[in-house]
């Protein structure tokens, strides 16, 4: 008789309902332990049920929808067949409410982190016992010299806010915690702050690394996409000659080949070749020059937080005559009227009115280049 209570009816409710838990406590254990890893926050309230009794819902209306029921032969719109699904997803809310729970505190120790209700015993003592400093971030937030500048939205979110700190950090460790913070918080790539020797905040500026083509530019050139008939031996980075696919093949000009697509080629030419016919197929000759490893460098320098500064030497200050090993960061080309001189020895003197390339991170670099010959008297120091 269809809807008899038998004891194989009874054992596959409990294996259905314990089943269901279990995929839900996994998808919610998962889910607070991925989400404080990542952010190192707890999950929002309600977060891990729903992403729980969703799979625990995904996964039974596949079932429905490929045997037409979901226990044993009754019908989905039986009675037994509605307390089973009630009985699922009850069970299945708690356990992932207990499981998301469990999930975030392994995320705490994989971190190092100790969690504190923001509302118990623990956090107003801390409050009452002054354990905690709160740390105001300046009404004006700078961007870092050689990246790309932060959207004007975010620097007024990160302007005049406030971040609590645990007050027995020492400056250093304090400056680098606050820099996390901002950027986990505001999804910034570089965030560099000054403190001042009291353990404030005296400067926050930000930045973002330079992404696609035209940050690698130099000057006078631009990127152009051609149709092209590429040759078996062109590879990126490599010199190349831009022909006519006539019969003559005449030279239009020369470039650099940045990226192929099919028969789409990306060249870097002079900017007088901008407006190069896009609808004609031309022919690309690799250039018997020795490619060189300049694009590889540009692209492993956008994936780091260094950024390259130009210096210049003042005749009347204390950088002039030092060497050039006394430079913050890594000196990585010396320009001296005209003469360049790439990746010099750290004994190399450097002399009045010598521009310097130098790679380094921004807390390294001095802000500009006047102030320059300062930073390097205080290192000498």
């Amino acid at each position: 008789m269809i809807g008899s209570f038998t004891p194989e009816l009874a054992r596959e409710i409990a294996v259905g309902v314990v089943g269901m838990a279990l995929l839900a406590g996994t998808v919610g254990l998962l889910l607070g332990l991925a989400y404080r890893w990542v952010t190192m926050r707890a999950p929002p309230t309600g977060t891990t049920p729903v992403a729980g009794l969703t799979a625990v819902a995904l996964y039974l209306t596949g079932s429905a929808f490929n045997t037409r029921h979901l226990l044993a032969d009754l019908p989905l719109d039986h009675h037994l067949t509605a307390g089973y699904l009630l009985g699922t997803f009850l069970a299945a809310g708690l356990i992932t409410v207990w499981a998301g729970e469990i999930g975030d505190r392994i995320g705490c120790q994989a971190i190092g982190l100790s969690p504190i209700d923001a509302d118990g015993d623990a956090a107003e003592t801390i409050r009452s016992s002054r354990l905690g400093m709160a740390l105001d971030l300046p009404g004006d937030i700078g961007s870092v010299e050689g990246y790309r500048a932060v959207d004007d939205a975010t620097r007024r979110a990160i302007a005049g806010s406030t971040v609590t700190l645990p007050i027995d950090l020492s400056i250093e460790r304090r400056r680098d915690r606050l820099e996390r913070h901002i950027e986990l918080e505001y999804d910034i790539d570089i965030v560099d702050v000054r403190m001042t020797d009291q353990g404030l905040v005296d400067r926050v500026q930000v930045g973002r690394r330079p992404t696609g083509l035209g940050s690698m530019l130099p000057p006078g050139r631009v990127a152009v996409a051609i149709r092209a008939e590429m040759t078996p031996d062109a590879s990126l980075g490599d010199p190349i000659e831009i022909r006519s696919p006539e019969d003559d093949g005449r030279l239009i000009t020369t470039g650099t080949l940045r990226g192929t697509d099919g028969r789409i080629a990306t060249v870097i030419v002079d900017e007088e070749w901008a407006d190069i016919d896009e609808e004609r197929t031309y022919r690309l000759v690799t250039r018997p020059d020795d490619p060189t490893d300049s694009h590889e460098f540009a692209a492993a320098l956008r994936r780091v937080d260094e950024t390259v500064e130009t210096l210049t030497v003042s005749a009347d200050g204390p950088a002039a005559g030092e060497f050039v090993g006394w430079l913050p960061g890594r000196a990585l080309l010396i320009d001296r009227d005209g003469e360049l001189l790439p990746l010099p020895d750290d004994n190399e003197t450097l002399e009045a009115d010598d521009d310097v390339w130098i790679l380094g991170s921004p807390d390294e670099l001095p802000p500009s280049n006047p102030p320059a010959n300062e930073q390097l008297a205080g290192e000498q120091r």
